[in-house]
């Protein structure tokens, strides 16, 4: 799990560390990185996607 999240684009890594790891408030998390509350959600569904497939290529299923 841990070598697929390090996998993660960077842009994607920081928000999904943020908002599943150390459960910041989405405003929160837009606030300190300087982008909107919609684009702190697209990043974080778009980062647990990309963990799915990846995890589900390691035979890991959620």
């Amino acid at each position: 799990m841990a070598s697929a999240f390090r996998q993660l684009p960077a842009r994607f890594q920081t928000v999904a560390t943020l908002a599943l790891i150390e459960e910041e408030p989405y405003d929160e998390i837009a606030g300190a990185l300087g982008i909107s509350i919609s684009a702190v959600k697209l990043r974080v569904f778009r980062a647990v996607r990309l963990l799915r497939k990846k995890l589900k290529r390691l035979g890991i299923e959620p």
